[in-house]
């Protein structure tokens, strides 16, 4: 069987669909994402494509695993919905950055080397600033700016801890956990840019909420969960992780409560719910690390519908803030169910996703006899439940109702 590498195809997805009609771009946008998804859905366990390099050194562009294969599909079912949702989008640009943006997650997500790493890391970057300023606003330009700044400082950093490593003799990405040098820490700081560790948080809270409602959906779930699935390759068990990730979980519900700007207060939640991951990367223990890369993949569903559902309702109403809204659930019904599902399933209620996921995480906490950690995810997932479930609800759909022209 022919074997097709899923973000290359995404790539040229990209490219096709900036240079043809917008018909035939929405065919381009839909045709794309399901190439990708029947590509990782064909790739096997142990698949593996390595080409020599320059000094006879060995790179390894695809290495598919149970792990890489997980987060491959999800990420290639983001790209078709997300692609689905933008196919009123006029200016191409916006399509080409988009799948760009997704193709170069699914190569880091496959890469087996850290130069093949930091390529697509690098791409990725560079393609979702421009979902950021294709909203063309001055808000949103700035941002932009100062969204590429900290994200080439984090990729210098980690291209810097690669280089290391690299002339150290280690080409091949391995678990890094127990070692220590200034490869180590580079790494480390690198990738955590990119997961939102506070304070190295700003740009994530600073950008989504002024990108374009198409690019915030596909901003929402691919560089922090690229992050993610980094650290539970490299830095699996480091306890370091596991006390950021409380910072995390703690600090996003705290101001997610305190926030009225719709789209900055799921931004804040982002951090929040990574922070759940970071956690199950420091406990490190194989049910910890199950627990992180499941709620990473349900994270992206349902981040996705809730961005998605505010997105709709941004549109539909031209507000952003929460104190402009209410009784919005009689003129948009299905955006009201829809956005639910999603809010059920971040809050991790009975029959949703999120209470599979979560309660891995805990479990894990508890059986590695961090009662301290189980307590603290507990208030995170408290939090969640009154900034999202209850008060976006409320102030979005079932407070009261307000004189809004809906479209």
């Amino acid at each position: 069987m022919l074997e097709f590498h899923p973000g290359l195809i995404l790539i040229l997805g990209g490219l096709i669909a900036a240079l043809v009609p917008k018909r035939l771009r929405q065919v381009v946008m839909v045709g794309t994402p399901l190439l990708a998804i029947w590509a990782t859905l064909s790739l096997k366990v142990g698949t593996q494509w390595q080409y020599l390099f320059i000094n006879n050194m060995e790179l390894i562009v695809l290495k598919a695993d149970r792990l890489s294969l997980l987060f491959a599909f999800v990420f290639s079912l983001l790209a078709l919905l997300g692609c689905i949702y933008a196919l009123h989008l006029e200016r191409p640009g916006e399509t080409m950055a988009a799948l760009f943006y997704a193709g170069s997650s699914l190569g880091v997500i496959f890469a087996g080397d850290w130069l093949t790493l930091i390529l697509f890391w690098e791409i990725m970057a560079i393609s979702s600033v421009f979902l950021v300023w294709n909203k063309r606003s001055p808000q949103a330009l700035a941002a932009g700016f100062r969204y590429i700044i900290i994200h080439f400082l984090g990729g210098s950093l980690l291209l810097a801890g690669i280089f290391l490593q690299v002339s150290g003799g280690q080409l091949v990405i391995a678990p890094l956990t127990g070692m220590s040098g200034w490869s180590y820490w580079l790494i480390l700081l690198g990738i955590s840019i990119n997961t939102a560790i506070p304070p190295l948080h700003a740009w994530l809270t600073d950008a989504y909420p002024e990108a374009t409602l198409t690019g915030s959906v596909f901003l929402c779930a691919l560089t922090t969960k690229t992050a993610v699935y980094t650290l539970i390759r490299v830095f699996p068990g480091t306890r370091l992780l596991l006390w950021l990730g409380v910072i995390m979980v703690i600090y996003g519900v705290i101001y997610a409560i305190l926030e009225n700007d719709i789209r900055r207060l799921l931004s804040y939640h982002i951090i929040s719910q990574v922070g759940f991951m970071v956690v199950g990367v420091g406990i490190g223990t194989e049910l910890a690390l199950n627990g992180a890369a499941a709620h990473a993949y349900n994270n992206i569903l349902y981040k996705t519908l809730l961005f998605m559902g505010a997105g709709a309702v941004i549109y539909a109403t031209g507000y952003e803030k929460l104190t402009e809204l209410g009784g919005l659930y009689r003129q948009m019904p299905l955006t009201a169910l829809f956005f639910n599902i999603g809010a059920f399933s971040i809050a991790g209620l009975p029959l949703f996703s999120g209470f599979v996921s979560k309660p891995m995480l805990m479990s894990a906490a508890t059986l590695s006899q961090m009662p301290a950690v189980e307590l603290l995810l507990y208030l995170g997932s408290i939090g969640t439940f009154l900034s999202i479930t209850l008060k976006l609800n409320y102030f979005m759909f079932f407070g009261p109702k307000r004189e809004i022209k809906v479209k």
